[in-house]
Protein backbone atom coordinates (compact mmCIF):
# COMPACT_ATOMS: atom_id res chain seq x y z
CA UNK A 1 0.00 0.00 0.00
CA UNK A 2 1.68 3.30 -1.11
CA UNK A 3 1.62 6.06 1.07
CA UNK A 4 -0.82 8.66 -0.95
CA UNK A 5 -3.11 5.69 -0.38
CA UNK A 6 -2.51 5.74 3.49
CA UNK A 7 -2.84 9.81 3.28
CA UNK A 8 -6.42 9.49 1.45
CA UNK A 9 -7.37 7.05 4.47
CA UNK A 10 -6.07 8.93 6.79
CA UNK A 11 -8.16 12.17 5.49
CA UNK A 12 -11.19 10.27 5.65
CA UNK A 13 -10.73 8.70 8.75
CA UNK A 14 -10.34 12.22 10.34
CA UNK A 15 -13.36 14.01 8.75
CA UNK A 16 -15.07 13.61 12.12
CA UNK A 17 -12.94 15.90 13.61
CA UNK A 18 -14.93 18.37 11.08
CA UNK A 19 -18.13 18.33 13.57
CA UNK A 20 -16.04 20.30 16.07
CA UNK A 21 -17.73 23.55 14.26
CA UNK A 22 -20.55 22.96 16.44
CA UNK A 23 -18.35 23.24 19.40
CA UNK A 24 -17.65 26.98 18.33
CA UNK A 25 -19.28 29.87 20.43
CA UNK A 26 -21.66 32.51 18.48
CA UNK A 27 -18.42 34.70 17.68
CA UNK A 28 -14.94 33.01 16.98
CA UNK A 29 -12.18 33.86 18.73
CA UNK A 30 -13.48 37.36 19.84
CA UNK A 31 -13.30 38.86 16.44
CA UNK A 32 -17.05 38.94 15.64
CA UNK A 33 -17.01 36.18 12.93
CA UNK A 34 -19.52 33.97 12.97
CA UNK A 35 -18.63 30.15 12.53
CA UNK A 36 -21.05 30.48 9.20
CA UNK A 37 -18.99 33.08 7.97
CA UNK A 38 -15.99 31.14 9.39
CA UNK A 39 -16.99 28.16 7.43
CA UNK A 40 -17.07 30.32 4.62
CA UNK A 41 -13.65 31.58 5.03
CA UNK A 42 -12.15 28.59 4.97
CA UNK A 43 -14.27 26.95 2.15
CA UNK A 44 -12.72 30.34 -0.05
CA UNK A 45 -9.37 29.36 0.71
CA UNK A 46 -9.86 25.73 -0.06
CA UNK A 47 -11.32 26.80 -3.38
CA UNK A 48 -8.33 29.56 -4.14
CA UNK A 49 -5.87 26.45 -3.39
CA UNK A 50 -7.70 24.63 -6.03
CA UNK A 51 -7.75 27.56 -8.30
CA UNK A 52 -4.21 27.55 -7.82
CA UNK A 53 -3.55 23.69 -8.22
CA UNK A 54 -5.84 23.83 -11.33
CA UNK A 55 -4.45 26.54 -12.85
CA UNK A 56 -1.13 25.26 -12.64
CA UNK A 57 -1.71 21.81 -13.48
CA UNK A 58 -0.33 20.00 -10.21
CA UNK A 59 -1.53 17.40 -8.66
CA UNK A 60 -0.82 17.93 -5.02
CA UNK A 61 0.75 14.69 -2.66
CA UNK A 62 -2.11 12.40 -2.05
CA UNK A 63 -4.57 13.61 -5.04
CA UNK A 64 -5.59 10.75 -7.92
CA UNK A 65 -4.03 11.20 -11.14
CA UNK A 66 -7.59 11.64 -12.94
CA UNK A 67 -8.07 14.76 -10.36
CA UNK A 68 -5.43 16.63 -12.34
CA UNK A 69 -7.55 18.52 -14.59
CA UNK A 70 -10.99 18.57 -12.70
CA UNK A 71 -11.93 19.67 -8.68
CA UNK A 72 -10.53 17.51 -6.35
CA UNK A 73 -12.24 15.18 -3.64
CA UNK A 74 -11.13 17.70 -1.09
CA UNK A 75 -12.74 20.38 -2.88
CA UNK A 76 -15.48 18.49 -3.14
CA UNK A 77 -15.67 17.60 0.37
CA UNK A 78 -15.29 20.97 1.27
CA UNK A 79 -18.48 22.11 -0.43
CA UNK A 80 -20.41 19.52 0.63
CA UNK A 81 -19.04 20.00 4.52
CA UNK A 82 -19.85 23.77 4.16
CA UNK A 83 -23.20 23.36 2.75
CA UNK A 84 -23.81 20.92 5.23
CA UNK A 85 -23.44 22.97 8.01
CA UNK A 86 -25.01 25.74 6.60
CA UNK A 87 -28.40 24.16 5.04
CA UNK A 88 -29.23 21.64 7.48
CA UNK A 89 -30.04 19.44 10.91
CA UNK A 90 -27.02 19.02 13.04
CA UNK A 91 -28.18 15.96 13.90
CA UNK A 92 -28.20 14.80 10.11
CA UNK A 93 -24.65 16.59 9.36
CA UNK A 94 -23.45 14.40 12.12
CA UNK A 95 -24.60 11.26 10.75
CA UNK A 96 -23.63 11.38 7.46
CA UNK A 97 -20.00 13.01 7.70
CA UNK A 98 -19.05 10.16 10.31
CA UNK A 99 -20.72 8.05 7.24
CA UNK A 100 -18.68 9.04 4.54
CA UNK A 101 -15.99 9.16 6.73
CA UNK A 102 -15.79 5.97 8.45
CA UNK A 103 -17.57 4.15 5.45
CA UNK A 104 -16.46 5.84 2.22
CA UNK A 105 -12.46 4.37 3.31
CA UNK A 106 -14.23 0.99 4.03
CA UNK A 107 -16.06 0.25 0.29
CA UNK A 108 -12.38 1.43 -0.72
CA UNK A 109 -10.66 -1.41 0.72
CA UNK A 110 -13.71 -3.84 0.34
CA UNK A 111 -13.60 -3.25 -3.28
CA UNK A 112 -9.59 -2.91 -3.49
CA UNK A 113 -9.62 -6.37 -2.14
CA UNK A 114 -12.59 -7.97 -3.81
CA UNK A 115 -14.24 -8.77 -0.54
CA UNK A 116 -18.18 -10.24 -0.91
CA UNK A 117 -19.06 -8.29 1.82
CA UNK A 118 -19.29 -5.56 -0.51
CA UNK A 119 -21.93 -3.61 -0.48
CA UNK A 120 -23.65 -5.55 2.77
CA UNK A 121 -20.96 -4.73 5.04
CA UNK A 122 -21.06 -1.04 4.32
CA UNK A 123 -24.85 -0.78 4.45
CA UNK A 124 -25.00 -2.12 7.88
CA UNK A 125 -22.05 -0.06 9.29
CA UNK A 126 -22.92 3.18 7.77
CA UNK A 127 -26.53 2.26 9.48
CA UNK A 128 -25.19 1.50 12.55
CA UNK A 129 -23.35 4.85 12.87
CA UNK A 130 -26.40 7.36 11.46
CA UNK A 131 -28.41 4.92 14.00
CA UNK A 132 -26.13 5.19 17.04
CA UNK A 133 -25.49 9.09 15.95
CA UNK A 134 -29.09 9.97 16.54
CA UNK A 135 -29.46 8.18 19.78
CA UNK A 136 -27.02 10.18 21.11
CA UNK A 137 -27.75 13.45 19.70
CA UNK A 138 -31.23 13.98 19.37
CA UNK A 139 -34.33 13.04 21.00
CA UNK A 140 -36.18 11.56 17.32
CA UNK A 141 -38.56 8.38 17.91
CA UNK A 142 -36.60 5.38 17.76
CA UNK A 143 -38.37 3.99 14.86
CA UNK A 144 -38.08 7.24 12.79
CA UNK A 145 -33.94 6.67 13.66
CA UNK A 146 -34.54 3.13 11.98
CA UNK A 147 -36.28 3.94 9.28
CA UNK A 148 -34.22 6.81 8.83
CA UNK A 149 -31.17 4.93 8.75
CA UNK A 150 -31.67 2.60 6.68
CA UNK A 151 -32.75 5.44 4.12
CA UNK A 152 -28.80 7.04 4.39
CA UNK A 153 -27.54 3.88 4.36
CA UNK A 154 -29.01 2.63 1.28
CA UNK A 155 -28.43 6.39 -0.46
CA UNK A 156 -25.61 6.53 0.51
CA UNK A 157 -23.76 3.42 -0.53
CA UNK A 158 -25.89 3.70 -3.52
CA UNK A 159 -24.81 7.18 -4.69
CA UNK A 160 -20.79 6.03 -4.05
CA UNK A 161 -21.36 3.23 -6.27
CA UNK A 162 -22.45 5.73 -8.75
CA UNK A 163 -19.62 7.33 -10.59
CA UNK A 164 -19.80 11.12 -11.98
CA UNK A 165 -17.34 12.19 -14.27
CA UNK A 166 -16.92 16.12 -12.31
CA UNK A 167 -18.58 15.41 -8.97
CA UNK A 168 -16.76 13.33 -6.35
CA UNK A 169 -18.44 10.42 -3.95
CA UNK A 170 -17.02 13.00 -1.27
CA UNK A 171 -20.22 15.77 -2.02
CA UNK A 172 -22.63 13.03 -3.17
CA UNK A 173 -22.35 10.83 0.31
CA UNK A 174 -22.87 14.24 1.89
CA UNK A 175 -25.00 16.07 0.54
CA UNK A 176 -27.67 13.24 -1.27
CA UNK A 177 -28.68 11.29 2.14
CA UNK A 178 -28.80 14.93 4.03
CA UNK A 179 -31.46 15.53 1.58
CA UNK A 180 -33.41 12.55 1.53
CA UNK A 181 -32.90 12.36 5.87
CA UNK A 182 -34.19 15.82 5.81
CA UNK A 183 -37.02 15.81 3.05
CA UNK A 184 -38.25 13.12 5.04
CA UNK A 185 -38.41 14.03 8.75
CA UNK A 186 -40.00 17.02 7.71
CA UNK A 187 -42.45 15.13 5.78
CA UNK A 188 -43.11 12.73 9.10
CA UNK A 189 -43.42 15.84 11.03
CA UNK A 190 -45.70 17.90 8.92
CA UNK A 191 -47.93 14.66 8.49
CA UNK A 192 -48.08 14.09 12.37
CA UNK A 193 -46.17 10.00 12.09
CA UNK A 194 -43.43 12.20 14.43
CA UNK A 195 -43.50 15.12 16.34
Amino acid sequence: MDRAHIVRRSTHLCAPLFLVYYLFPGDMWGLGVSPEIAVLIVLALVLVVEAIRLATGRTYYGLRTYEKNQLSAYAWAGIGITAAFLFFPPVFVICVVVGLGWVDPLIGELRMRKKKTYPALPLVVYFMLVFCCMQVFSDINIFVQVFLGCLAAVSAIKIEAWKMKYVDDDFLMLIIPLVIMTLVYEIMKFTGITS
